[in-house]
Order: structure tokens, then sequence, then C-alpha cells
């Protein structure tokens, strides 16, 4: 980069700062009010206002300080072996987490172990973030996905302070307003020394808003590793051929209430067929349980509710009883499934448990347009996904998945039918297609692991 080019770079910096502070002053009114009201009505306003001003607790000295932020849940969980990597390889490293969110800060106290201290992000005014930057005195910052915070980033381009993006990429939804504000993006991106792009054609997107190619790198999708990880330690100890033999098994999760009756009239069609067929119904909120029931009870199939009332034991609290405990939970899943028709599971955090025991995987949110969810823990259990119409939120992934011929697109209730049916009397093809989802996890997660070891290596 030449003197000129590069004056002119910071020249930009220094325009967009004045103009964000500018209008943080005139927007500052509308905010104060807006928070007053969340606050009267009871709603979260601050998490702890406290930190939120800046004043967070200090980091340790003599220690490299690496600032990770995450904003809420999924990013959360999304770097817990990052953590646990960079303090196992980096043994006087001090990793400090922030997160934008009082869920995404339980969630992180719950799951971050290895991380040595937990804080709410501090608002992007610049005295907060000046504070913050004074009180933890990072070596490296590392910002999950999209949370691009200008005051935040630039103060880390005035602190001379290395800031990487990880896990980012640019929707086909948001890619216009990224586009339009283009003046803004590119010069706050390339402040990053490193962005770690999700896919090609993420890293497609951000050259076209005027990101440095020598800045871009192919991570794959940091989440890939996390559920592989997540499945290795539950290691997979149960006998896969007891059902295997007798009954074939669907699993319907994350579904919507619009989406019940299509699974619903799937099932009572593929019954007349396949008279040892399960279904197992996997909401992904439980506000409308009653309705499910209801529902459920007037198809005359034999079902199950389970959910928190249910004396069922899934609690894995410690490594001594793990064993014992995941042998039990399998064998009374098992009792319900050889027992009933349907097994309707209203319980948080069981699903990804749930993904052994199916043949074939139906994601929800794909059959309104809600956009769909998770494809990777399907795929890490080594099962063929079937989708709907609306998987945009999961684009990449279920296009990754079907050229890999380990996912099937259905555009209607009676495509639906058709491909499940098809799978159901080919077991050929549909044990081919779950080993393909299994293999192409693997790789990409693969990808993922390589790449995070690159990443740690620019902070020894």
């Amino acid at each position: 980069m030449t003197n000129l080019s590069k004056f002119f770079e910071n020249l930009q910096i220094i325009l967009i700062f004045i103009f964000y502070q500018i209008l943080q002053i005139l927007l500052l009114p509308i905010i104060i009010i807006y928070l007053f009201i969340r606050y009267f009505k009871k709603k979260s306003v601050f998490g702890s206002f406290k930190e939120r001003m800046g004043l967070v607790t200090k980091s340790t000295k003599n220690k490299k300080i690496i600032w990770l932020h995450a904003v809420s849940v999924g990013e959360i969980l999304s770097i817990q072996n990052l953590i646990k990597q960079i303090k196992t390889e980096i043994p006087n490293s001090f990793c400090y987490v922030t997160t934008g969110t009082i869920t995404g800060k339980n969630m992180a106290q719950k799951n971050l172990q290895f991380a040595d201290k937990i804080s709410f992000m501090p608002f992007d005014f610049l005295l907060p973030m000046f504070f913050a930057y004074k009180r933890i005195k990072p070596n490296f910052i590392i910002i999950i996905e999209a949370e691009i915070w200008p005051n935040f980033i630039i103060l880390s381009k005035f602190f001379k302070t290395p800031i990487y993006l990880l896990n980012a990429r640019i929707s086909q939804r948001s890619e216009n307003k990224y586009l339009n504000l283009k003046f803004l993006f590119k010069s706050i991106l390339n402040i990053f020394k490193l962005i770690f792009v999700q896919s090609e054609q993420d890293q497609d997107n951000f050259i076209k808003l005027g990101i440095k190619k020598n800045k871009l790198k192919i991570l794959g999708n940091i989440k890939a590793l996390n559920v592989l990880e997540k499945k290795n330690v539950i290691k997979n100890i149960f006998s896969k051929n007891i059902l295997k033999k007798n009954y074939n098994i669907l699993l319907a999760g994350s579904i919507h209430e619009g989406e019940l009756d299509i699974y619903l009239d799937l099932y009572k069609n593929l019954k007349k067929n396949f008279e040892n067929l399960k279904l197992i119904l996997a909401p992904r909120h439980f506000n409308w349980q009653n309705i499910l029931e209801e529902k459920i009870k007037k198809t005359s199939f034999k079902y199950f509710l389970w959910d928190n009332k249910s004396n069922i034991n899934t609690q894995i609290n410690s490594q001594i009883d793990f064993f014992k405990k995941n042998q039990n939970y399998y064998d009374q899943t098992k009792n319900i499934l050889i027992n009933h028709d349907i097994l309707l599971v209203c319980k948080l955090g069981e699903l990804f448990n749930l993904y052994q025991f199916c043949d074939i995987f139906f994601l929800g949110g794909t059959f309104i347009p809600v956009g769909g969810h998770n494809l990777l823990e399907p795929a890490v259990w080594g099962k063929v996904s079937i989708v709907g119409p609306y998987y945009q939120n999961c684009k990449d992934n279920a296009d990754n998945l079907e050229f890999s011929n380990a996912l099937i697109k259905t555009k209607n209730s009676e495509e639906l039918l058709l491909e499940t049916q098809n799978l159901l009397k080919n077991k050929e093809k549909k044990d081919f297609m779950s080993q393909n989802a299994k293999n192409w996890l693997i790789k990409e997660a693969g990808l993922v692991r390589k790449n995070l070891e690159f990443l740690i290596k620019q902070i020894y």
C-alpha cells in the first residue's frame, strides 16, 4: 500500500469515526427514552449497567489477553472448543469473553468453563468502550460472526491491537444492505487483520464490499467443529441394531405451529405401507404444547408426551455416571418408541440426543417462511435430511449437503411424501446419503480445525 492510499484510508476512518460520534449524540435522547420505557415495562435493559458503561473487571497482568466477543447463544456455543484450544496451546493466555445479551451471558457462564472472565459488552459509545479497553488491555481481539461496532473496531486500530473476525458471512437477505453502505463497511472491515469467512460465496461477497483478498481466509463453519466435539463426548455408546431391525423412525425437529399438520399427514399416509414406522416430533418452542397434543390425539395414534414432568432421566451431571445414565436414557427412549407410534418431545435440550434414533430427519421452519434451523447436528450423526422450500437461514449448509448427495429439497407436501417413501423403500440409498452427510460434516470440521490452528499461531 502506498503512503497516499494509506493516508486516504486513514482519513476515511477518521471521518467515519467523527460522523459516528455526532450520530450517537443526536440519537442519545431517543436511546435513553427507549431504555427507560423498557425499564418501566420490566423488560431487560442493561444486564449489568456497570459493565455496559465499560467498568468491567480488569484482566490479569503478565498474561496474554485475548478478548473474544460473541453476541448470543449460538455464537457463544461455537467458541467452546476455540477457548479450550487457546488455553491448552497458550498456557499464559487470559480469555476475556464479552457477550451482548443476558441469555448469552448465562449460556457463557454455564458452558465456557475455560474462559477466565465473562462480561457484558460495553455500549458502543466512545467513553464506555475506551474504559473497557483500558481495563481489559487486550493483546488480541476475536469477534464472532457479524458484530460490527464502529467504536469497538476503530479503537483497536488506535490501540494497535490485532483484531480478527471469525465465522463471518453475508447472507442473501443482508447482502444489499451491506452493498448500500459499502463506503462504511469497506473502511471498517479493512481494519481487521484477518477475516475468516464461512464459504467461498462469503469470500466473494466480502470482496464485492471492497475487502482486500489478502485479508480473507475461508474458515468453514465453526459450528461444524463444535457439534463434532459435542457428539464425540457422547461417544454414541448405544447399540445401533436394537431398533433398526424392526423400526424406521422419522424425526421432525424444530418444527413450528404451521407445520404440524404437514408432518402428521405425512406420517398418516406412510403408516399405511410401513406399519412399523415411528415418528418423533420436537417443536422449536413449547408455548403451543396443548395444540400439539390436541392434534396428535385426533389422529388416534398412540403417543407419549415427554416434557419436564415425565419420569425420564436425561441429566448428565458427572463423568462418573455418564455411561450408566446414557444407557438408561437409551433404554427408556427405546421402550417408549416400541410401545407408541408418536413421541412428542417438549423438553429443552433433547433434540441433539434424539438424532441417533432416527433414520430420516425433517428440518423444521422450512415449510413455513421461517427459514430453517440447524443442519449440522443431524449431519454429525450421519442422518439424511429433508427440507421444505424455505431454507434461507441455512442455505449454504443445505446447498453443500445437497451437492454431497446427503440432503433432499422438496417444494411441497406431495414431494415430501414421495421422497420419504423412496428413502424408506431404498435402504441402500438412505444409508449412502447418511454416510455422505457424516463425511461432509467431518470434512467441514477438519477445515475449521486447521484454520483455527492457523489463527492460534497468529496470537502466540
